[in-house]
């Protein structure tokens, strides 16, 4: 999460040391107002055009028109209506007031032309140089030269609906799409429950509110590493502005770095090393990433296409959580270069994919928590089998499921299915255990993670 400094008028003096060692800080006005923000928020705007390059530059214009205006203020832009309309006119080329490679696209359509609904990161320094130099002033454009502008981020607009010129695509069959079509699978029905008390959806319910997910590319992949950090960066950017917990990319690569040794001492690599991180760092859901992307110059324009695979897994278990897939339409466009386009075409096809991937990955760990959530109980000293079948199947009538994984006069092991958590299963055995004659002296020895070992006492 950023962290917004508030700064007092007395330490207007050391702003710029501020804002060098955080994301995100304030600023004081020249009438002592202190303001939060970003020099690069995130605003949004829609445009259409006969081109898809003129209506992603009108939906920038837009973006960048709706910043200057919070930057002077309700009341000024009101009174200066006319000259903020005429300033963003005489603009022919938008691209210096936003940040490059900061393009997401929430909805696109063709159909008599083009129509697009962006969000862009705005440079507000630019932005209001401009503002000052048409001498259209107000809020904190006050005309003196060196002030620090901060905005945060504009709400992200709900949309409504995906656009109109689109089809749904499995991922297997992604390969046989003709280039420029965009593919977005429907949001996922919530899944209904036939075997669940209302205690345990409300349950099932604070569990995927709680769920925290992982991002990372597909480390096979041919694709450009730095389009693959894009990539990450854009799908952690959709898990932060609608609420979700996720694992930061920082924290990834430093455990990468830092203890592959001790990744290997405790799996042997049986399982990959970002499944290990993943769970290491209580990841609930993984989200590989893979890219296949193409890019075009022509005439002085630079364009890119990207298509963007989204495969989701639980965490621990390495089990299917659901795919996406998204491939831009329109091309994103760039005047600067070829990687720039590139930048932009990743960016929002991961943006994009990411609202479809977490939909169906929330809707199939749903369905798999109804089942109920998997433990690993251990019964130690198992010397009399019928008794430990007669406690199996007590067990069986207060859980959703028991499954027998081994047995000796040693230890007993089992799988657990249970709607509630860890310390819900100990009551449960407890209150088993006191109905089985002979295992009333069963005592808790061990509680690791979802694993739970008891002695049975006899």
């Amino acid at each position: 999460m950023i962290n917004k400094l508030k700064i007092i008028p007395a330490a207007a003096a050391v702003l710029s040391a501020l804002f060098l060692f955080s994301c995100a800080t304030a600023a004081e006005t020249g009438v002592g107002a202190v303001i939060s923000g970003s020099p690069t928020p995130v605003y949004y705007g829609t445009g259409s055009g006969s081109t898809s390059i003129d209506a992603i530059q009108q939906a920038k214009k837009a973006a960048v028109k709706k910043a200057a205006e919070d930057l002077l203020g309700t009341a000024a832009a009101k009174a200066q209506k006319s000259e903020i309309e005429e300033l963003f006119t005489s603009i022919s080329d938008i691209e210096p007031f936003t940040v490059a490679g900061s393009m997401e696209t929430l909805e696109s359509s063709q159909d008599d032309g083009f129509y697009i609904n962006l969000g862009v990161m705005v440079n507000l320094s630019v932005t209001a140089s401009e503002l000052r130099a048409a001498d259209i002033l107000g809020g904190q454009v006050d005309g003196r030269e060196g002030n620090t502008y901060l905005l945060p981020d504009q709400a992200a607009p709900r949309v409504a609906k995906k656009p109109d010129k689109t089809e749904t695509v499995q991922p297997a069959a992604a390969e046989e799409k003709s280039g420029g079509q965009e593919s977005v699978e429907a949001p996922a029905e919530q899944p209904v429950y036939s075997d669940v008390t209302a205690d345990e959806l409300a349950i099932i319910n604070d569990y995927l509110d709680s769920l925290m997910y992982m991002v990372y590319f597909d480390e096979d992949s041919s694709a450009d590493p730095v389009l693959m950090r894009t990539a990450v960066v854009s799908a952690n950017r959709y898990l932060k502005q609608n609420g979700f917990e996720y694992v930061d990319l920082s924290q990834i690569e430093s455990i990468k770095a830092d203890q592959r040794i001790v990744y290997e001492e405790e799996t042997g690599e049986s399982v990959s090393m970002i499944q290990w991180i993943a769970h290491k760092l209580n990841a609930d859901i993984y989200i590989q990433i893979s890219l296949d992307t193409s890019s075009r110059a022509e005439n002085g324009n630079y364009y890119g296409s990207a298509s963007a695979l989204l495969n989701c897994y639980n965490a621990s278990t390495a089990e299917g959580r659901g795919s996406a897939v998204y491939q831009t339409i329109p091309p994103a466009f760039s005047r600067i270069s070829e990687a720039d386009a590139l930048s932009n075409a990743v960016s929002s096809a991961v943006y994009n994919g990411m609202q479809t991937a977490v939909a169906e990955a929330e809707k199939q760990t749903a369905e798999a928590a109804a089942r109920g959530f998997k433990y690993s109980l251990n019964l130690m000293n198992t010397p009399d089998s019928k008794l430990i079948r007669d406690f199996e199947k007590r067990l069986e009538r207060k859980v959703k499921s028991v499954k027998r994984i081994s047995y000796s006069p040693e230890e007993s092991v089992f799988e657990v299915y249970l709607i509630g958590d860890i310390m819900k299963l100990e009551d449960v055995i407890y209150d088993t255990a006191e109905n089985v004659p002979g295992m009333e002296g069963l005592l808790l020895i061990m509680q690791r993670g979802s694993s739970i070992t008891f002695d049975t006492g006899l």
